[in-house]
């Protein structure tokens, strides 16, 4: 029991043992005399009780306003988080398929790289030495222009890495393309085609470990 019910109990029976006095009161003075008292202990006791059912009410309200602005405060709080997520998983999807772009890009010159015909017999030199700058060019445009992008999230920090380290052995694998053409002997001629394929394998297969940790992240 609380200090106020108590309060209000001893109260209650002050005002009960009040009016049992002035039932029992003789003489007209004594009987008023009880009776007024009784009476006011009576009004007290009842403004009492009502002033603490107004304040359990009060309290009432007060905290159920309480709950609702907890329960609003939390709901902004989730949409606040919800726009958020939302903005940066848009941001996500976008540089994921500007990514993707590089990626794609590489790994068809890796695939070309790893299957082309270097003694292609129905080609003069100067068109086999030709394909092979153009294929260079290419891989070092794509390079350069790799090199341009930046972003300040690290979300997709690892993928780029990679794609990095792919286009960069792309590059190296093209430039052994181009210097098969400039090999001494037949030796030379071998060990730099098997250079340019293997480099290009390396790029192949990290450029598909790089789109899958893309697709993963996103």
């Amino acid at each position: 029991m609380s200090v106020e019910l108590l309060l209000l109990t001893i109260l209650g029976g002050i005002t009960l043992l009040a009016y049992m006095i002035a039932i029992n009161s003789h003489g007209p003075t004594r009987l008023s005399i009880s009776y007024l008292l009784a009476t006011v202990l009576l009004a007290a006791t009842v403004w009492a009780v009502v002033q603490h059912v107004n304040s359990g009410q009060d309290q009432m309200y007060q905290a159920k306003l309480r709950q609702e602005a907890q329960i609003r405060e939390e709901a902004e709080k989730q949409k606040g988080e919800a726009e958020k997520a939302l903005v940066e998983s848009r941001g996500h999807a976008t540089f994921a398929a500007k990514l993707n772009t590089y990626i794609n890009q590489g790994t068809g010159l890796a695939t070309t790289l790893i299957n082309i015909d270097v003694r292609d017999m129905s080609m003069e030199l100067d068109a086999l030495v030709a394909r092979a700058n153009d294929a260079r060019s290419k891989c070092v445009a794509l390079q350069t222009e790799f090199g341009k992008v930046t972003t300040d999230d690290d979300f997709f920090g690892p993928s780029m890495g990679l794609v990095k380290d792919a286009i960069t052995t792309l590059a190296e694998s093209a430039q052994y393309y181009t210097l098969y053409y400039r090999s001494d002997d037949s030796a030379q001629e071998e060990l730099r085609e098997r250079v340019m394929r293997q480099k290009a394998r390396e790029a192949y297969e990290k450029f598909q470990k790089a789109s899958a940790m893309v697709a993963t992240a996103n």
